[in-house]
């Protein structure tokens, strides 16, 4: 880890404007220098953010502000990261997912940054549940195809410090930007008179993204580097997991009805199982990865705090 009292720390983000990098961006601490690499603004600045107008699908650009900028640790958190998308539209997300990963491996061995890189649980097939980090990858879906991908790139750079992610199905409101997570169709769909869809044999270990945030940041400094599960302890079915949530706005979960993924057109393949064992993560982090009424808690309690214009309380630095 960061030595006793070290206090400064580099860190770049590409797709600032997005879900997970709301959460890493708005937790890192005060002191640290971020590079944020985003094509759209940031809708609120602080002084020790820079940011980059870039598009985060252009690896070369994406490997010129890495190499200008000398950071000690990147994390690319800009993907396609709608399954459906990637399936129909594979090419621009072999591009996106894969191909920028390419150029941002390149940078980091040229500068010496660490890379933490954000994969999915979808790169397994689904079919038991409880993947540990060396259980072989075996993906249904283009998504976790491109994932895959880009995980055996960084695996084949010997030069290379890195950690691989794999993050499960991720619970939270957006922090920065204008990202649509579940959550926040769900709250649309409650806003309504009618049901709210959820689709059921999908079981998942939710993470919030208030804790994955924080883990990321850790992992941007400690020396760990390999493949690691970043998930919640709960094993539960989408559909559940749904009721689960609407329960807790003080909604009526009945109104969470299960639908066919059959009937929904265009849609790709889920894993059933996509259950992650987080044993290591557990073992060599500070940051805890509550289960689901815990980290639901952690992410309402940041969105008042965004919605009354203040920053998410900031991560704890490992040296601190």
């Amino acid at each position: 880890m960061t030595a006793p009292g070290k206090k400064s720390h580099t860190i770049l983000v590409t797709g600032a404007a997005g879900f997970v990098a709301g959460s890493v961006i708005t937790q890192a601490p005060r002191e640290w220098t971020l590079h944020l690499i985003s094509r759209r603004q940031i809708p609120r600045q602080q002084p020790n953010w820079v940011l980059h107008r870039a598009d985060s699908a252009d690896p070369d650009a994406i490997g010129a502000i890495i190499l200008q900028t000398s950071p000690d640790a990147v994390i690319p958190t800009a993907a396609i990261a709608n399954i459906d998308y990637c399936e129909t539209h594979q090419d621009e997300a072999f591009r996106m997912n894969t191909e920028v990963t390419r150029a941002v491996v390149d940078a980091c061995v040229r500068t010496g940054a660490k890379l933490v890189f954000c994969s999915t649980d979808n790169v397994f097939d689904g079919r038991r549940g409880w993947y540990r980090e060396g259980d072989v990858p075996n993906p249904i879906n283009y998504y976790g195809f491109t994932k895959h991908a880009a995980e055996k790139i960084i695996a084949a750079e010997p030069h290379l410090k890195a950690v691989i992610a794999r993050i499960a199905l991720v619970m939270g409101m957006p922090l920065l930007g204008s990202a649509r997570p579940f959550m926040v169709r769900m709250f649309e769909d409650l806003a309504t008179n009618g049901p709210v869809w959820a689709p059921p044999g999908e079981v998942r270990t939710p993470v919030d993204v208030i804790s994955l945030g924080r883990a990321l940041l850790e992992l941007s400094e400690h020396d760990y580097a390999g493949i690691i599960h970043l998930a919640g302890p709960d094993r539960i079915d989408r559909v559940d997991l749904v009721r689960a949530l609407v329960h807790r706005t003080g909604g009526n979960p009945d109104r969470v009805q299960p639908i066919d993924a059959e009937t929904i057109p265009n849609r790709a393949l889920r894993p059933p199982d996509l259950s992650l064992d987080t044993s290591l993560a557990r073992k060599i982090l500070r940051t805890p990865l509550p289960g689901i009424s815990e980290g639901f808690h952690l992410v309402m309690e940041a969105w008042e705090r965004v919605k009354t214009g203040a920053e998410p309380e900031a991560y704890l630095p490992c040296g601190s």
